[in-house]
């Protein structure tokens, strides 16, 4: 039996809207298309903020002693009247010292040879509190050999332990607050083209420090750094919470943070994993 046909009063049959049903179909891929970008910057605030946490030690605890590579065991010479007059201990019991100057000392201005494995740690490595509460690594072999006007640690080498002090000082900076955030991205370190880092809001000034492990799949145009720190999961395991950070490196800029990569992300390790290094 089929159904009849009606005529309006022009005498023209109506037949079921294409129209309506192609504005239906529009419609529902412009809600998916919003609810997919929703979601991505979830993920991305979502990841911030446990970068916050890790970075903070908020639930981070070196349950698992690494002993740390041995040419970067000692720190680095401190020079007179840069530093304040005695160094301090962060959450990991690491010494910590403190520069006048808020955005750091630098400790050499000459790179290393890049012919060094990549699990090879950065030589003279000092972890140093800038900006009043930021603890980041600095060498005498791989950078930073500069800042820029705003005071962002620049000049890390094209090595894989540049690019894991690089990343280790841009990612800190979008864990430490809204303020940093805006230092780091005018200072183009950071790749946010999507504007993912307008949905993640965090309070100006928050503490952060580079984390204790480090594992680097290094590539000179495009590396991967994972930083981690082991904790206690609820089922009382230790594990490896483990933050991935890409970094791409640009000419005339060096390492920049991409953070919308799909390598950026976070997960866990069992503390048997191979590749973990302790630099600082």
């Amino acid at each position: 039996m089929t159904e009849p046909h009606t005529t309006g009063p022009t005498g023209k049959t109506n037949t079921p809207s294409l129209e309506g049903a192609e504005n239906e179909r529009a419609s529902a891929a412009t809600k998916l298309t919003i609810g997919l970008a929703a979601v991505a910057v979830i993920v991305v605030v979502g990841l911030v903020v446990s970068i916050v946490m890790v970075f903070r030690g908020d639930d981070a605890e070196p349950l698992v002693s690494l002993d740390p590579a041995t040419d970067s065991a000692a720190p680095a010479q401190v020079g007179d009247g840069l530093f304040e007059p005695d160094p301090v201990f962060d959450k990991f019991n690491r010494v910590i010292y403190v520069p006048l100057e808020p955005h750091g000392v630098i400790l050499s201005d000459i790179l290393a040879s890049s012919n060094r494995p990549a699990d090879q740690a950065p030589s003279g490595v000092m972890l140093q509190r800038i900006h009043g509460n930021m603890d980041l690594p600095f060498s005498t072999s791989d950078g930073p050999t500069g800042f820029t006007d705003n005071g962002v640690a620049i000049g890390f080498s094209r090595t894989a332990q540049g690019a894991a002090l690089a990343a280790a000082h841009y990612i800190g900076y979008v864990a430490a607050g809204d303020n940093r955030v805006e230092m780091v991205t005018q200072a183009k370190r950071v790749s946010d083209p999507t504007g993912q880092l307008s949905g993640v809001r965090l309070a100006d000034n928050t503490p952060t420090a580079a984390m204790p492990m480090v594992n680097v799949t290094f590539h000179p145009d495009l590396t991967l750094v994972k930083f981690g720190a082991t904790v206690e999961r609820p089922s009382g395991a230790t594990e490896i919470r483990v933050v991935k950070i890409p970094v791409v490196w640009r000419e005339g800029t060096g390492w920049v943070v991409q953070l919308d990569s799909s390598a950026l992300g976070g997960e866990f390790e069992p503390v048997s994993s191979e590749g973990w290094q302790q630099w600082w």
